[in-house]
């Protein structure tokens, strides 16, 4: 049976390789093109609104850098009384949704990723349901996601197996999201790019709410 386990561990590990490499080809032929999605940028009025400091400038001139899948937004914050002084600076990349009742595999490119001092960025699986109404299901969770990261090379540089039963369910209605404190860290370099793979799977009984999506944070306060 050890024999059998390894042979799966080492053919699903040869799968993600190679989709790393086929997907990490098409990524550079379309950089190389000038290809580019389209983002949106929220940019609130700095100058007219308290708590506008240097750090939230610089993270918005960053987040107009950023070419590459998803949504991104900032969610740079800042304190209430001393807003002129102490500011969090932050980012949002939210990918597209997908039904939590069936399985969902996607590849998604990144590139130029704003660059937050001081800790790393975290992906998150994200639901929406009322207070009081996920908790009482998430024991009975048997949906697992996996993530994989790797560079246009195709070399891994992080992969991981979350279950939605055992993983921390942060937040509170409507906006819950499924993480773990170590695995779900994910490390960019300034002017990099990445290859994001993901994949859900349902099993018997599924994250709550009608749809799921990733979303890579860093600095959010929510």
């Amino acid at each position: 049976m050890k024999k059998r386990h390894r042979g799966v561990e080492h053919k699903q590990q040869g799968r993600l390789n190679e989709l790393c490499n086929r997907t990490g080809l098409n990524y550079m032929t379309d950089l190389a093109r000038g290809k580019r999605l389209k983002c949106v940028v929220l940019i609130p009025l700095c100058l007219t609104l308290n708590g506008c400091v240097v750090a939230n400038l610089g993270m918005w001139l960053q987040i107009m850098r950023y070419s590459g899948d998803g949504v991104i937004h900032s969610c740079s914050s800042s304190h209430p009384v001393i807003a002129t002084l102490v500011s969090w600076p932050g980012y949002q990349i939210e990918f597209p949704k997908f039904r939590a009742d069936g399985p969902y595999e996607a590849s998604y490119r990144l590139s130029n990723i704003p660059q937050v001092p001081g800790f790393p960025a975290v992906i998150y699986l994200r639901f929406n349901q009322p207070d009081g109404v996920a908790e009482k299901k998430k024991d009975l969770v048997t949906a697992v996601f996996r993530i994989t990261l790797c560079d246009t090379t195709g070399r891994i540089l992080h992969s991981a197996e979350l279950s939605g039963s055992t993983s921390i369910w942060e937040g509170g209605g409507p906006s819950f999201g499924v993480y773990d404190l170590k695995e779900s860290e994910l490390h960019f370099e300034a002017g990099a790019s990445y290859i994001l793979h993901v994949s859900y799977d349902p099993g018997e009984v599924p994250l709550p709410g009608d749809n799921l999506h990733f979303s890579i944070e860093h600095g959010c306060s929510k």
